[in-house]
């Protein structure tokens, strides 16, 4: 009898076990990913041994979960090493601001070649709308034709405590200088150009 109760509770409790789904799987391992990326100063030369060792973590620290999606010993297969990190990289590069910056300013070095003095610093006049704080500052201006724009604050310039500082208020007319950069959006899984703000002149 106490063997057929034991035999029912093992496989109830086989049941009832929740197991990660390979998107939350990749989720929680992106999370990880960000924290160990995020005590790492970042450089062109280390980022890629940088968020190889970050994935490890990940990877260890999950590993149960990633032998049911991937299969034992990952680290020992390059093809599912390089598809694990790929799922990894995108949501990584919505989620960490060190990652993004950098895959944005990585972007912006290549485009350099193609993009004129003219484009890079480019301006607009109109009343504050809002700021949002969120993984990174924006705002939003609205022109005197009625055109909205939104801007990207993803570096520190002369004037950039005005909205860090929360000084403008909505309404406020000022001058916005930006640059435009395409930038891969791994939430939309598609190239969105940002507005990259350069200096903010208040009128």
């Amino acid at each position: 009898m106490k063997k057929i109760i034991f035999l029912i509770l093992l496989f109830s409790s086989s049941i009832f076990a929740q197991k990660l789904t390979k998107e939350e799987l990749t989720d929680k391992m992106s999370d990880v990913g960000c924290e160990c990326a995020n005590k790492q100063e970042i450089t062109k030369a280390n980022m890629e041994l940088t968020l190889g060792l970050c994935l490890l973590e990940a990877i260890n620290k999950y590993e149960k979960d990633v032998e049911v999606y991937y299969g034992k010993n990952i680290t020992s297969s390059e093809i599912k090493m390089e598809e694990l990190g790929y799922e990894i990289g995108l949501k990584m590069g919505s989620k960490c601001p060190s990652i993004f910056k950098f895959l944005m300013l990585e972007t912006n070095e290549k485009n350099n070649d193609v993009i004129d003095d003219k484009a890079l610093n480019e301006k607009v006049f109109g009343n504050l709308t809002e700021i949002k704080f969120d993984q990174f500052l924006t705002f939003s201006i609205k022109e005197q034709s009625g055109k909205m724009n939104q801007f990207l604050l993803l570096s520190s310039f002369d004037n950039a405590f005005l909205v860090t500082d929360k000084v403008l208020k909505t309404n406020d007319t000022i001058e916005v200088h930006y640059y435009n950069l395409e930038v891969f959006d791994a939430k939309s899984f598609k190239y969105v150009t940002y507005k990259v703000v350069t200096d903010i002149i208040k009128k």
